[in-house]
């Protein structure tokens, strides 16, 4: 039977992010999300965790954004002068020109698994805001600090490729790296239906590939003068909202026979 985990990223960007996650759960779609520690809205999400036991809960590791769990003194190399993440081009560029201290970026993944934990979570997984995880630099400090920690799963990107977005992130994350490698679904999706493009359709696609296990990832949310203050990708969320609570969506779910998990149920095995 196929495995199928439905992973609302970005947990805690905002309220109306995660009201509409927690919908999502509550209407039997989503079945996984990951939490941004440093979003305005991380402590209601870590409450709404708590009220909704079944839906599982990863680390959506975030060095692209906002500020970090660390005090911006203690990590100097991975934020700007403002004392904030960057933006995704520039941290990229500073893990790969080795600007980005090893140690710092050590330091501040476990500070925001550290924060998790602290909020009464105890993370399913590890994934990134922007993908940053692809980078094998990153991937090889996640490799380190992770597991020691407690944290033995990983998005993973073995995809489909039909955008230059998804192609990208692909590619770096065939490049190699060091490290134990981690848990990971069989296969990947969601970059290329962000907005709400034909979510259905590629989810009926990809649970037709081979493999036992697939993320599929989606980014709901309600919008709103936070959310726009927040990020540039906003009211596209709000479709992606409709698409997910949609008859189709539901449809495609129930016409696989996929059974639905989250990374809890997830086999232990190495990164696949």
């Amino acid at each position: 039977m196929k495995r199928l985990i439905i992973n609302a990223d970005d947990f805690g960007l905002t309220a109306g992010v995660n009201k509409a996650i927690v919908e999502c759960y509550q209407r039997g779609v989503v079945t996984s999300a990951t939490l941004m520690v440093n979003g305005t809205a991380a402590v209601e999400a870590a409450l709404i965790a708590a009220d909704n036991p079944g839906l599982g809960i990863g680390l959506h590791l975030n060095l692209t954004a906002g500020p970090p769990a660390l005090p911006p003194e203690s990590v100097p190399s991975l934020v700007g002068r403002d004392g904030v993440f960057p933006g995704m081009r520039q941290a990229l560029w500073r893990i790969s020109t080795g600007q980005a201290r090893a140690h710092e970026l050590e330091d501040e993944i476990a500070a925001q698994i550290d924060r998790l934990l602290r909020l009464g979570i105890r993370p399913t997984h590890i994934d990134s805001h922007h993908h940053i995880h692809a980078h094998p630099r990153l991937r090889s400090v996640i490799r380190k600090v992770c597991p020691r920690l407690g944290i033995t799963k990983i998005r993973g990107f073995k995809m489909s490729v039909r955008s230059p977005k998804a192609l990208a992130v692909s590619l770096a994350s065939r490049l190699p790296s060091s490290g134990k490698p981690m848990s990971a679904p069989d296969r990947f999706s969601g970059i290329d239906v962000m907005g709400g493009r034909d979510m259905a359709a590629a989810l009926r696609r990809e649970l037709a590939a081979s493999g036992d296990a697939l993320e599929f990832m989606c980014h709901p949310g309600y919008a709103g003068e936070a959310l726009t203050r927040a990020t540039r990708y906003n009211k596209p969320r709000q479709a992606e909202l409709l698409k997910l609570l949609s008859v189709e969506f539901t449809a495609a779910i129930q016409e696989s026979g996929a059974q639905k998990i989250s990374f809890r149920a997830l086999r232990e095995g190495g990164e696949r």
